[in-house]
């Protein structure tokens, strides 16, 4: 298979007519200028993703009954650096019950800050009467209860990992394949979610074989269009896609046709 063609489509420049599907060809512009173009009926599937910002996990611990003489202890489990690490996280009380519950929370964020600040765990710890642990970025942890001094743990958020963000695209390398003459290539900007339209084309590239005949390649062709875009410009034109997808595309007919 060839390369991809990957066309980024800027906050101004994702409009409802940045894919226009008539007179037999497939185009996609950028502002007003065409910025490929495909017979329609090379046009195999379309597909797409839209962004999702992502969530880190989040949990809640609670300690049990204030006793002296007591362990509250959990154990967590992240991975950090591709490394799976488990460390466990522990109050003991003295000879006298602890006076509030924020006395064994306090206990347990100044040991996950030690860890923390050793590289060895990556989250943040807060809360007051209970212990609150974020994920420092959208990736997740488990959490084991040991001891019976826990009340309980409670996941308040599932991790979500992220689709389309602007910053994950640019770690991939993705990148305008048609930058305008004299002009940087378009790339995606950190912060912005991007939909994923994916064209799945036969191109044609090379000659060769009986009388110089080109022969055609399969081809991907993606468009990423920031879901930022101002009005309803974003959302008329992911409605555009989802009537190609579902063959209800009035202007150019099902996919595949010689319209």
């Amino acid at each position: 298979m060839n390369k991809d063609i990957n066309i980024v489509l800027t906050t101004a420049e994702t409009v409802v007519t940045a894919v226009d599907l008539a007179e037999g060809l497939g185009r996609i512009l950028k502002g007003a200028d065409v910025q490929y173009t495909f017979p329609w009926k090379k046009l195999g599937a379309v597909s797409k993703s839209t962004g999702v910002a992502g969530a880190a996990g989040q949990y809640t611990i609670t300690p049990g009954a204030l006793a002296a003489d007591t362990d509250y202890s959990f154990y967590l489990t992240q991975v950090v650096g591709g490394e799976i690490i488990t460390e466990r996280i522990t109050f003991t009380s003295g000879a006298t019950a602890p006076a509030t519950p924020d006395v064994v929370c306090d206990a347990w964020r100044a040991v996950i800050a030690a860890h923390v600040n050793a590289g060895r765990l990556a989250v943040t710890a807060g809360g007051t009467t209970t212990l609150t642990l974020v994920a420092s970025s959208v990736d997740n942890y488990n959490l084991t209860a040991q001891e019976i001094s826990l009340a309980g743990i409670v996941q308040n958020q599932a991790p979500i990992a992220p689709v389309g963000r602007g910053a994950d695209l640019l770690a991939e390398g993705i990148v305008d394949s048609f930058p305008a003459v004299g002009a940087a290539a378009a790339l995606p900007v950190a912060g912005l979610s991007y939909s994923e339209y994916t064209f799945e084309l036969m191109a044609p590239k090379g000659n060769g074989g009986f009388n110089e005949q080109t022969s055609d390649q399969a081809v991907l062709l993606k468009v990423y269009a920031d879901e930022g875009a101002p009005g309803t410009n974003w959302s008329d034109l992911d409605a555009v896609i989802d009537d190609v997808i579902d063959g209800t595309y009035t202007a150019a007919g099902l996919l595949g046709s010689n319209v």
